[in-house]
């Protein structure tokens, strides 16, 4: 776990909830303003961070914890008959700081509810590619704050054209019932995180296309930048190609020109290419230019018609429907 995941996901949060708790502001504006600067910052970090470390449940912790301070200080009269502002210089000072970071935070989550909308683009539909179990989207959405793959999109960067095909991509990694998606605190080992080994499956009717197998798995949180997607296999689904990548080395079980059908196993999730953890990249584009496969016109992805953003949970109980 990173020191900015430990600042911004455990240290402030619990902090600002003691603080609120233990020093609530005299006068009716200022508690308000307390309280809603707090509810913001908790709302941004929820809404936008990414919850594998801490687990995907820690946010509602702390939106619970933080509605029961406020019911518990309403109970107890904290906003009658001490006026408007009674605060002093110093914990003046501090609401205000603190409504500044509740205006980031309030500004955030606007962002990431906003990538929840499906973007006005051609959308294709797959099944879920992976068996039963359950899953967490780490990218994924129609906004950059939630989806980093996006910034693939801007053509002003030549950089980006040949990989501007995978722009509307999901990451995905498996986590188990709790939350839990690794064993230990960032080991090394990519064996270690739940995802690693866990099969990857045909997500639609169609042939493969291509495929590429043989690239190393990647110590985390090292990536490989000769080799951005890594082990991938490219699916011919009619109308689109759906890219499965950063397989497990050695795991992909197709060959170009077999024939599949829905759930047929493809290979394992791994950690080859620029991937700093074991993590399903999928992403649908139209065309697979030979010279650029990754460079084809980027398509929105829903999976079993669910469009599906960072922090979102994905509960397979068994093969994967058809898609539409």
């Amino acid at each position: 776990m990173s020191w900015m995941v430990m600042v911004t996901q455990i240290l402030l949060p619990v902090l600002l909830l003691f603080w609120f708790a233990r020093f609530p502001a005299a006068g009716f504006l200022a508690f308000g303003l307390q309280a809603i600067s707090v509810g913001a910052v908790i709302l941004g970090i929820g809404l936008a961070a990414l919850w594998t470390m801490p687990p995907f449940w820690v946010p509602y912790v702390y939106a619970v914890v933080f509605l029961l301070i406020t019911a518990w200080h309403l109970v107890r009269g904290r906003l009658l008959g001490n006026g408007f502002w009674q605060a002093s210089a110093g914990p003046t000072t501090l609401v205000l700081i603190v409504a500044g970071f509740g205006s980031i935070g309030g500004y955030m989550g606007y962002l990431a509810w906003l990538g929840r909308e499906l973007p006005p683009v051609d959308t294709v539909n797959i099944a879920p590619p992976f068996g039963a179990g359950d899953y967490l989207v780490a990218q994924g959405g129609s906004g950059r704050l939630v989806n980093i793959h996006l910034h693939t999109l801007d053509k002003s960067v030549e950089r980006f054209r040949p990989w501007r095909g995978q722009s509307r991509a999901l990451d995905i990694v498996r986590i188990t019932p709790f939350g839990r998606h690794v064993e230990g605190w960032q080991p090394a080992d990519p064996a270690r995180y739940v995802t690693f080994g866990t099969a990857v499956l045909a997500p639609c009717k169609g042939e493969v296309t291509r495929i590429v197998d043989g690239i190393q798995d990647m110590q985390v949180p090292e990536i490989d930048p000769e080799n951005i997607v890594g082990n991938y296999v490219a699916v011919d689904c009619g109308d689109f190609f759906v890219v499965l990548a950063h397989l497990r080395q050695g795991s992909v079980q197709v060959r170009a020109g077999n024939s599949l059908e829905i759930g047929d196993k493809l290979g394992e999730m791994g950690n080859s290419g620029n991937s700093s953890e074991p993590h399903l990249h999928v992403h649908a584009q139209r065309g697979l230019p030979e010279e650029a496969p990754l460079s084809g016109q980027p398509l929105a992805l829903t999976i079993n018609g669910d469009f599906y953003i960072r922090n979102d949970r994905i509960k397979v109980s068994g093969p994967g429907a058809a898609p539409d």
